[in-house]
């Protein structure tokens, strides 16, 4: 009553320190509690944005895990085909790269033993390098989404790079009169004596020695000349000369058309026609004569562990598969290695189709080409009969196989399935027939015999090149880790972080980290526990002094 007469009185300033002393205590729990209340929504409304931020940041690293390859394969694929006119046609028409052809003969050691019957000794010479130059000519465009061209290469001898000159005597078989005697080992009598007759008057023996240079491009021989009136169209060679490279310097392998990726990058650069057919003529079956694969110069994207690839070769008269053999690592960058399977010159089911005029059948790692060389007893195998039948080995002295040195490979790009580094090797070898009859070549034991390796390849690619494959393979790659990491991580984290924080207030856990509230109730608790048992004391404000007023509080009232 006194504060209110106070008021009524006169003393207003007073009585607003009257009335601020009665409700202060009344406002300052009012706004702890308000802002207690507050303070509590804003951590709610910090773990729920915090919240929705992890659980988008693992949407987008999802996202990234199932799209991101798809966009970049998109890109890059749209850069790999071939139109007329860009960068890439440029590139393809004409290869920044420099081949080398690397040749290595076998010369005959001991000629007289072997005449005789002796097992042949041979060492092998070489290598004698040649750099390539390649470029494609006739180019022409189709609306069915290929393109047509021959690919033209010129050879020239690199001396420094060989172990001698082209002038180098070599001694090994006479491969021509060979043929001949091969030719004729299952005729009648009549045709082998007069084989012989015609040896003995051209004075042919089993052994000739030629320059390197010879052999590579070709000599006269008369056998050849005359073969080419005498034999029927498909036995005739078309050259009356012989040479492992006879009028290949400056020509074409053939007319190659080929798939650009327009519309299906599945089929980029794999062939549609050779030489304007789909199928060849040499082997007993449909699939066998099919032409799959391409040329070996490129393969289609997206080449996996699991990818069977094949390169059709005009010289083996087929298209060749090759399987993954290991992981590597090319001009910094991770590249998957194929090459021919082990069983790809075995007599098989499935090679069964190759075996022409058999069985019996060659086989055990070597392949019998004949039938697409007019006729000529020519076996092909890796170098030095590497991964075929010991008993090749056996049949001759100084055969060392090392997977090193004379394993085909492909090193490809996954994601462009370029090549990276490649070497093409493969052996020329002369089945040695044995035919009584013919006495020049009586004494010589029927076998397989090693004439000459190639090894064609491309080992370095220009920086250009290499940093642009670079940008294609390595720089998404380390993109989308960079972007897994950080979406993944961070938003597993701050996931992690809020479930682990509204759980521990939910079951109000002792974690003042996740459950600050606990901290805070046992302060409140600790506090309360000071203070003395029994009747609160009278709060004293200091600051505060009422003379009007006294200890005794009915008097006040009064």
């Amino acid at each position: 009553m006194r504060r209110i007469a106070c008021a009524v009185a006169g003393y207003p300033i007073f009585a607003v320190r009257c009335c601020w002393l009665a409700i202060s205590p009344w406002c300052i729990r009012k706004g702890r509690h308000q802002h207690k209340k507050l303070l509590i929504a804003m951590k709610t409304n910090k773990k729920g944005c915090l919240g929705i931020l992890g659980v988008v940041l693992l949407i987008l690293g999802g996202l990234v895990a199932g799209l991101f390859d798809g966009f970049i394969n998109q890109i890059i694929y749209k850069e790999l085909v071939i139109r007329n006119g860009t960068d890439m046609y440029q590139t393809w028409k004409h290869p920044p790269v420099v081949p080398h052809l690397r040749i290595y003969f076998f010369n005959l050691t001991n000629k007289q033993e072997f005449l005789d019957g002796a097992k042949p000794v041979l060492q092998e010479v070489g290598p004698y390098c040649y750099r390539e130059h390649w470029e494609k000519i006739n180019v022409g465009f189709h609306n069915n989404g290929t393109v047509s061209y021959e690919t033209q290469k010129h050879y020239y001898f690199e001396r420094s790079h060989s172990s001698g000159s082209e002038d180098d005597i070599i001694v090994t078989l006479n491969i021509p009169m060979l043929a001949a005697v091969s030719q004729v080992r299952f005729k009648p009598r009549l045709a082998q004596l007069a084989i012989d007759s015609l040896l003995t008057v051209l004075k042919e023996e089993p052994i000739v020695a030629h320059t390197v240079g010879e052999f590579m491009w070709g000599y006269d021989d008369p056998l050849l000349k005359i073969a080419k009136n005498l034999l029927p169209p498909e036995e005739r060679m078309p050259f009356d000369k012989f040479g492992f490279f006879i009028n290949r310097n400056g020509s074409t392998d053939g007319l190659f058309n080929v798939f650009t990726g327009e519309g299906d990058i599945t089929r980029y650069t794999t062939i549609n026609t050779f030489n304007h057919k789909k199928y060849l003529k040499f082997w007993k079956t449909e699939e066998c004569n099919m032409i799959n694969g391409t040329d070996g110069s490129s393969f289609p994207p997206g080449v996996t562990q699991d990818s069977v690839l094949y390169m059709f070769n005009e010289n083996l008269c087929r298209s060749i598969p090759l399987t993954f053999w290991h992981k590597t690592e090319t001009f910094g960058m991770k590249a998957l290695r194929f090459s021919p399977p082990r069983n790809v010159f075995d007599v098989t089911p499935e090679n069964d189709c190759y075996c022409v005029g058999g069985p019996p059948c060659i086989g055990g790692g070597v392949f019998n080409i004949s039938t697409c060389k007019f006729g000529s007893p020519t076996v092909v195998s890796w170098p030095h009969f590497y991964q075929a039948d010991k008993k090749y080995r056996q049949a001759v002295v100084g055969m060392k196989p090392d997977p090193e040195r004379h394993a085909m490979y492909i090193d490809v790009s996954p994601r462009t399935g370029s090549p990276l580094s490649a070497e093409a090797r493969l052996q020329i070898n002369v089945a040695v027939p044995h035919v009584p009859l013919i006495k020049p070549a009586a004494m010589l034991r029927e076998m397989i015999f090693p004439v000459v390796w190639f090894e064609d390849g491309v080992t370095e690619l220009p920086t250009e090149i290499v940093e642009l494959l670079q940008v294609a393979e390595n720089v998404p790659e380390v993109t989308k880790s960079s972007l897994l990491v950080a979406f993944f991580v961070l938003g597993g984290v701050l996931v992690l972080g809020v479930s682990l924080s509204l759980l521990a207030e939910h079951f109000d856990l002792p974690l003042p980290f996740l459950n600050p509230n606990y901290s805070s109730r046992e302060s409140a608790k600790v506090k309360s526990n000071e203070q003395p048992q029994g009747n609160s004391p009278r709060r004293e404000l200091s600051g505060h002094t009422n003379p009007a007023m006294t200890d005794d509080g009915d008097k006040d009232a009064a």
